[in-house]
């Protein structure tokens, strides 16, 4: 009953905990969350596995599955009571408890095969599957999730296949309708399916530089934008130059598996695919069943998106594989002993960083918070006391080296942002280094970085305008005149006032220095 109930209490905290205490008040709060989870998991069955003692437990079957459709289902609910109570009454609200729609979406269709599973059961179990279901779905249809959407429709026709013996003719039919579908997702999207089309090209050539073993974790972000912007410089006047913007992730997780590890890790990815099909056809039963239904469905979403960003996903693919493996192997008695000694260290180990990542989140924030109202110098040194324990955070090191750069204290700025750099290739990060080094009056550095700026987003303005004035600094005036006649003569992606501020200085630079 014990681990039943911080399982419960771990799903609702990795599904609805958000928190203004913390600097990224979605994502960070629910981490923290599957963290103490495991923390008490841990010690639960360690001390279960050292001082064997009777538990108390309810006869109540499929408990856990009933808690996860459950729990998805109330975000269901939550995010279609949004674009109600959205002041813009709008389906692009709808994100239930995060962020963004993929974080909604892949979180409903890690649920969904459960409630399949108990659409099939007993009575109580059967309307709660099928109302649950349906709910999922027009959630998932209105939240405009390309991925949500196709996930759902593939699981559910495997499902369906197999309660339903379909003709030669009903099989052309379906053939049609996924056909069908897989179009009109690209079409309902278009521009931001070309550009993960982008990404994808720019991740394959980071995958040739490094083949076998890849970039290492994190690799990704460290190192995407330069081969984006590599790309740009050698293809200036590609389509995808106008849908081009700042990326974080590949938008999909095998190709993220193919950046970090190389071709090892994902053999051993493919491998462990294989393992979970193994132990479930030895040993097939009804939990294991949907338990590879889970896995299917976060698999395919995976395909498009970043499933495993959120930690609630973590969680129910955690429960599917305990389901798939409960069976397939038995451990010596003796080895629980060695088990439980490993799990005590491990939940120390985890309930120490944790605490002292909580502690230097919150202090983080609070500084963040305090900015606008107090002195700088006191707000470097908060920043200063959380340095040790955030250093390998590129948000925190960026948001440092601005603050530093804000203070003027432009040597250490620069320091900390090429830390950041090391971790991180950015377009803001980009514009951050050229704004230090034009402060040190380093021009050369300064251009070089706002360069690098432009071909990262080759549709953005900023950079290409710092540019003139850079030039015109230096007494390259015919550099700098074709430099804004060709911002002049760029297409907008987005009007802003931004943008139109810039082309309108570059016009009077070009009249002002006509004829010079």
């Amino acid at each position: 009953m014990m681990r039943v109930m911080i399982f419960s209490l771990t799903a609702m905290g990795t599904i609805f905990f958000c928190s203004s205490l913390f600097v990224d008040s979605y994502l960070v709060p629910k981490w923290m969350i599957l963290a103490i989870g495991f923390i008490f998991w841990g010690i639960d069955t360690a001390l279960h596995y050292v001082y064997p003692f009777k538990r108390y437990s309810i006869k109540f079957p499929y408990l856990i599955e009933v808690v996860i459709v459950s729990i998805v289902g109330l975000e269901a609910c939550y995010g279609l009571l949004s674009i109600i109570t959205s002041e813009k009454n709008s389906f692009s609200t709808l994100t239930g408890t995060f962020d963004n729609t993929a974080g909604f979406a892949v979180c409903l269709c890690a649920g969904f095969p459960y409630c399949l599973q108990l659409a099939t059961k007993k009575r109580r179990h059967k309307f709660l599957g099928i109302i649950v279901g349906i709910i999922i779905t027009i959630a998932m249809i209105f939240s405009h999730s390309r991925t949500g959407i196709m996930s759902l429709s593939i699981v559910f026709s495997i499902w369906l296949w197999k309660y339903l013996r379909f003709s030669k003719e009903e099989r052309k039919y379906f053939f049609y309708f996924f056909s069908f579908l897989i179009v009109s997702l690209y079409w309902m999207k278009k521009d931001s399916a070309d550009g993960r089309l982008l990404v994808w090209i720019c991740s394959m050539n980071m995958i040739k530089d490094n083949l076998l073993l890849g970039w290492g974790i994190g690799g990704f972000e460290a190192h995407y934008m330069d081969y984006q912007a590599s790309y740009f410089e050698r293809n200036p006047n590609s389509h995808y130059a106008f849908l081009a913007d700042s990326v974080q992730y590949p938008f999909n997780e095998y190709l993220n598996v193919l950046v970090s590890f190389g071709i090892i890790g994902i053999l051993i990815l493919l491998l462990w695919f294989i393992y979970l099909y193994y132990a479930y056809i030895r040993h097939p039963n009804d939990k294991k069943k949907y338990a590879i239904l889970v896995w299917l469905e976060i698999s395919i979403f995976a395909t498009f998106s970043y499933p495993l960003m959120y930690p609630f996903v973590w969680l129910v693919l955690s429960y599917a594989t305990r389901n798939l493996l409960k069976d397939f192997y038995n451990l010596p008695p003796s080895y629980y002993r060695i088990v439980s000694v490993g799990l005590f260290i491990v939940c120390f180990w985890i309930a120490n960083r944790t605490y002292r990542q909580i502690k230097a989140e919150l202090l983080w924030s609070e500084t963040v918070e305090s900015s606008p109202t107090c002195q700088q110098n006191l707000i470097i040194e908060k920043y200063k006391l959380v340095y040790s324990e955030l250093k390998t955070d590129r948000y925190f090191l960026y948001n440092y080296a601005t603050k530093l750069y804000l203070n003027n204290e432009f040597n250490t700025a620069l320091i900390i942002a090429l830390e950041c750099r090391a971790l991180w290739a950015d377009y803001d990060l980009e514009l951050l280094l050229a704004e230090i080094y034009k402060a040190k009056i380093d021009f050369i550095n300064a251009e070089k970085h706002y360069r690098v700026a432009a071909y990262m987003c080759p549709n953005r303005f900023v950079p290409l305008y710092n540019i003139v004035l850079l030039l015109d600094k230096q007494g390259k005036r015919n550099e700098a005149k074709k430099m804004a006649c060709s911002i002049l003569k760029k297409k907008v992606k987005i009007k802003s006032a931004t943008v139109s501020f810039i082309k309108n200085e570059m016009t009077e630079y070009i009249n002002k220095h006509h004829g010079l």
